[in-house]
């Protein structure tokens, strides 16, 4: 079982966007994955229940917030637990508190556990609950690590620049970085709907051009009016647009596509951290 922050996150493991089992494939095997997030109803309740009891190995991906839910219909000594990205058990346990309990509170319970996570919490903070459980640090093999370019461009007027960026894709249809590769698409990190509402509009984007993830919620609904509020599964645009609902964990891919973190002071909810926000 791997229980995860978000429900993005599953989304964009499992390409679903509603609860519910998923073949998912690896080096041409082929397993049930049952996602688990959302609203734990009674369908959810009854799919849940046909799954775990038909014949061979079971994998389930929650939510941390489904983990105790979970243990009334397990037995945990019969799986192992993986706590991915782990490091947000801190991050968010001021507005998270009961959902990341319910996980500290019942990792024992399970066959096995690992608590894994590119943006370990430091031993200072670690919760006394885990200061017991053994660390281990992976060592990547170089040849297999691409080296990441950041360019730290400081400015009093980040949506003016985050602006000037868009403008420049629209009016030739891609932009060219200093290694002289052509984008022709680009990925802006914006904790913000109401900033990249107003993005939008200053640089007069349309639904088509755009893709915007972020919570689908009745007031991001209407703050994006005539606008689709999509996931991490749904296709490229020239301009995407990611809140925190995907900042951690979730996997896009693009063959030209730059990323581009936009970070305002006077905006605390836009500051984030490339080496552990978006890592």
């Amino acid at each position: 079982m791997i229980a995860v922050p978000t429900t993005e996150l599953i989304i964009n493991k499992t390409n679903r966007t509603d609860a519910g089992t998923s073949l998912l494939t690896f080096n041409g095997n082929s397993q049930e994955v049952y996602g688990l997030f959302g609203k734990f109803d009674t369908l959810v309740k009854d799919s849940l229940s046909d799954y775990l009891i038909k014949e061979g190995i079971k994998k389930i991906i929650c939510t941390y917030d489904k983990v105790p839910k979970l243990l009334d219909y397990i037995e945990p000594k019969n799986y192992r637990v993986l706590i991915d990205e782990y490091h947000c058990l801190l991050k968010a346990y001021s507005y998270r508190q009961k959902a990341i309990d319910g996980v500290l509170d019942n990792f024992r319970q399970f066959k096995s556990f690992c608590f894994m996570s590119a943006t370990p919490i430091l031993p200072s903070f670690k919760p006394s609950c885990l200061e017991d459980v053994e660390e281990l640090e992976a060592e990547w093999d170089k040849k297999y690590v691409d080296t990441l370019k950041v360019e730290l461009q400081q400015t009093n007027k980040p949506y003016a620049l985050a602006a000037n960026i868009i403008n420049a894709y629209k009016r030739d249809g891609f932009i060219t970085s200093k290694e002289g590769i052509k984008s022709y698409e680009a990925f802006f990190f914006i904790n913000s709907v109401t900033d990249i509402v107003n993005i939008l509009k200053h640089c007069h984007l349309n639904n088509e051009e755009v893709r915007i993830i972020c919570a689908d919620t009745p007031e991001n609904q209407e703050k994006l009016t005539g606008y689709r509020i999509s996931n991490s599964r749904n296709p490229n645009k020239m301009f995407n647009f990611i809140t925190s609902k995907s900042f951690e964990g979730a996997d896009f891919f693009s063959d030209t596509g730059l990323c581009f973190v936009v970070s305002s002071a006077s905006n605390p909810h836009t500051l984030a951290s490339i080496d552990s926000d978006i890592p």
